[in-house]
């Protein structure tokens, strides 16, 4: 008989099984999968921040973990929603422990009063179970993008022609930082990051993002610093006016994988190969910070051409799609 509970994370060699039983569901049947790692995850689930509250749920065949779910609920914004992640490996599949896991999300949602479940698959095909599985519950894909990869370290050679055909940024110059924001660019990259929450495409995911203000992201640097280094490119005007940024991750506990995140160019500043240049600023960041990663990844919607045409520049390659999915299920119908 399958049983689901809630675990406490502070107890090492039960959340190491539960962990190692997430990581091999996610990470099955996929190429290049990103998953956070043992460390950052285990911190995050033991020290609950301000904003979200995560919680590791485990399925059970008797003393036996054989499935996980990732539990999560906004507490500043997005208060309707739940974000679920449900990972069962191959071996366990079929057995209607997804559909545990899936009963238990729906009890819970239900008594915190949230009604729209939203989740996120990197799945190589339209066909991998976990799409397969969520479509089946009734969810809808609402964004889809492309997960692309680019080996480490970065060709110098294609470097080095990016660099000549961009030329010069003129009108702009580019200010780079590893680790927390500078005190003096503060006020301007929480001001870019919230042009970035509302520029960036989400198809027709409900989402209701809060502003960042400078207390909200110091709060956030220092959390992520514990497991993540930030790389982060500004460009500024030449009378000061900030223009854009590009920021990058690298995994502290991962020796394999580096993630470009976001990348702004503000609208009245595009057309002059901006995102180019701040690209181009961040890999030398990355070359002078990188150990042993072998791929960098970035993610990029289908409707956004402009992103696309530069990621294909710079040598990224498409290896699965992210779709993002979402069900509205009213009180009454949850378990």
């Amino acid at each position: 008989m399958i049983t689901v509970r809630e675990i406490d994370p502070s107890g090492e060699p039960l959340f190491d099984e539960w962990y190692a039983v997430l990581r091999a569901g996610a990470t099955a049947g996929r190429e290049a999968a990103i998953v956070a790692g043992h460390q950052a995850l285990a911190y995050s689930l033991r020290n609950p921040g301000p904003a979200k509250t995560r919680l590791p749920i485990a399925a059970f065949d008797g003393d036996r973990i054989v499935g996980a779910m990732l539990f999560e609920y906004r507490l500043e914004e997005d208060l309707d929603a739940i974000e679920v992640e449900i990972d069962v490996p191959p071996a366990e599949r079929r057995r209607g422990i997804g559909t545990a896991l899936w009963n238990w999300a729906t009890t819970r949602a239900s008594e915190l009063g949230r009604t729209i479940f939203q989740t996120e698959i990197g799945a190589p095909t339209e066909t991998a179970p976990g799409l397969v599985f969520a479509t089946a519950l009734g969810f809808s894909v609402e964004n889809v993008e492309d997960h692309l990869v680019v080996p480490l370290p970065y060709d110098e050679t294609r470097l080095r022609e990016l660099r000549e055909t961009a030329g010069d940024p003129d009108g702009y110059r580019l200010t780079s930082w590893a680790g927390p924001c500078p005190p003096e660019y503060l006020a301007e990259y929480a001001d870019l990051r919230t042009a970035m929450d509302q520029d960036v495409p989400t198809g027709g995911m409900t989402h209701e993002r809060a502003p960042w203000t400078v207390e909200r992201l110091r709060t956030s640097e220092e959390r992520l610093a514990k497991n993540y280094l930030a790389l982060v490119t500004m460009a500024h005007t030449t009378v000061g006016a900030p223009a854009g940024y590009t920021l990058m991750w690298l995994p502290r506990d991962d020796a394999e994988h580096a993630q470009q995140d976001d990348t702004l160019v503000l609208r009245n500043h595009r057309g002059h190969n901006l995102g180019t240049h701040l690209k181009l600023a961040n890999l030398d960041q990355l070359a002078k910070h990188r150990s042993t990663q072998a791929w960098l990844h970035t993610w990029t919607a289908l409707t956004n051409t402009p992103m696309q045409k530069v990621n294909a520049r710079f040598g990224f390659r498409p290896v699965e799609r992210l779709y993002e999915l979402e069900l509205s299920l009213p009180l009454a119908e949850q378990s």
